[in-house]
């Protein structure tokens, strides 16, 4: 897994454990950015392994 990747998860992962500590009008918006970091370490993480070395 390249860098890219792992900072992607990583900072999915940190919004996930926040969802339940944010206040209720931010959470929709925690979730989203977590998905969001989710949907671009899965891009890098292909990106990265489909590219020839």
């Amino acid at each position: 897994m390249d860098r890219r990747a792992a900072f992607f998860a990583l900072a999915a992962l940190i919004c996930a454990v926040l969802v339940p500590l944010a206040e209720e009008e931010f959470r929709t918006l925690t979730i989203c950015v977590g998905a969001t970091y989710l949907v671009l370490a899965l891009a890098s993480f292909f990106d990265h392994r489909s590219r020839p070395r």
